[in-house]
């Protein structure tokens, strides 16, 4: 068989881009579950047949994807999960996703060919004001690391001698051990652990935890979690590979991710690309959510683009750093990132709407070239009448898209409805923690 085109790390990172496909739209949760499926049939063997697709028999992937991606196989999930909203209303987006796949020669770069399983998480959605809300920004209350139990939030004040994470983190790592793969999906009725420790390799293999922004925090830690739960056992080699993450926890769960996954496996051979290295969250200096949360990287968040000319703009994006600093320091915790290399990147003028300014002249410009440097950045876009291609820093290109239609029931998310969103979740964050300052300033004029 030929060797697929992209290495080992691209594949793994292909992996994780197709676990946020589910964010590419809006449904039910049945229906966006339905969907993501029907997705993944496109790029890998034996996922469960789907009935939108008229499907009878487990897929067989296109042969216009296994000669860059290579031959995987579905073996659990897809799972995923919508929330709620404040009014107990289902928010009609996929807020987290997870599945696992399999291929029996994997060739690591430096190292031997094993067979190999990838837990593939899914990135922030930015159409979920809970991802934003509950996972991404919450880290003004932290977990102890040693304690910490999946099924129980418990927040408590930082020691300086333990590890700890942000509640973002502990919380997202909860929803993903959660997930119980349907019943019309692969391993179905079964959780990731379940399936993880069930499995009984007879030869020597390894296991990848892969993810993309909200999930290159995630990733890590829920890697970290099992190892330590001795739920990893099954494996010879672990590793991680984590792009555009923001930063999990403090400087003590730094040291012991890093210490229980180092940069490269005994004996194998380093390998010279930048984002070629295991074990390591790869980030593109122009991406802003991987300034989270140290507070000397969000420092650098609102000129990360030039300082706007724009009044307002300028407040604005200054108002989004002072507050990020505030939430990162109340903690108390030094938020630190994992073992890690920058990438990169350069700065873009065209927008899937139009021009870009740069400085940015309004916070449009801010946030659409945000999305790109966070998005197309890492893995390419292909030229349109309206836009021009972008090569990527870890895949030049995008993977081929998928023939597949949409499930009754589905609608698809375009570029613009992405740069709005987000713009309107960072006002509403903004708004509230102005209205917060205000309660405590009242609450402190009554007190004094």
């Amino acid at each position: 068989m030929t060797n697929p085109s992209l290495d080992a790390y691209q594949q793994v990172f292909g992996l994780a881009c197709l676990a946020n496909l589910a964010g590419n739209y809006n449904g039910s949760c049945s229906k966006l579950q339905e969907q993501l499926q029907y997705d993944l049939s496109f790029y890998f063997n034996n996922v469960p047949p789907v009935a939108a697709g008229h499907q009878k028999k487990p897929s067989i992937a296109n042969p216009s994807v296994t000669p860059i991606l290579g031959n995987w196989n579905l073996v659990w999930g897809p799972a995923l999960i919508e929330e709620t909203d404040e009014n107990h209303q289902p928010t009609g987006v996929a807020d987290n996703a997870l599945y696992v796949v399999q291929c029996d020669a994997f060739a690591f770069p430096g190292g031997p060919i094993l067979p190999v399983y990838v837990v593939a998480i899914a990135a922030t959605n930015p159409a979920s004001l809970y991802d934003w809300e509950s996972e991404d920004f919450s880290v003004s209350e932290i977990v102890n690391w040693i304690t910490y139990d999946p099924s129980e939030i418990i927040t408590s004040d930082y020691n300086k001698n333990d590890p700890y994470i942000s509640k973002g983190t502990a919380t997202g790592i909860g929803i993903l051990l959660g997930l119980t793969s349907p019943e019309t999906a692969a391993a179905p009725g079964t959780t990731l652990q379940h399936f993880l420790t069930g499995l009984k390799p007879d030869t020597e293999t390894g296991i990848i935890f892969c993810g993309h922004s909200l999930a290159g925090a995630l990733s890590p830690a829920l890697a970290l979690y099992l190892q330590e739960q001795k739920q990893l056992e099954a494996f010879d080699i672990s590793l991680v590979y984590s792009t555009a993450g923001p930063t999990p926890g403090e400087v003590n769960f730094a040291n012991r991710f890093n210490n229980t996954f180092p940069a490269l496996p005994s004996g194998w051979k380093s390998q010279q690309g930048d984002y070629q290295s295991w074990n390591t969250m790869h980030w593109n200096n122009f991406d802003v959510v991987p300034h989270a949360w140290q507070e000397n990287d969000l420092e650098m968040i609102a000129g990360l683009y030039g300082q706007s000319p724009d009044p307002y703009t300028s407040g604005i994006l200054k108002a989004l750093r002072d507050f990020a600093i505030i939430d990162s320091m109340k903690s108390g915790a030094p938020y630190t990132m994992i073992r890690n290399q920058s990438l990169p990147g350069k700065l873009q003028n065209d927008g899937s709407s139009g021009k870009i300014n740069i400085p940015p002249q309004s916070i449009y410009d801010y946030v659409s070239q945000l999305a790109l440097q966070h998005t197309y950045l890492y893995y390419g876009r292909v030229a349109s009448d309206e836009t021009p291609a972008i090569e990527g820093i870890i895949l030049s290109q995008p993977l081929p898209v998928p023939n597949t239609g949409l499930v009754n029931g589905v609608t698809r998310v375009t570029d613009e409805d992405t740069v709005l969103k987000i713009i309107d979740q960072i006002f509403q964050w903004i708004e509230a923690h102005i209205h917060l300052a205000e309660k405590q300033s009242i609450a402190n004029e009554s007190n004094g």
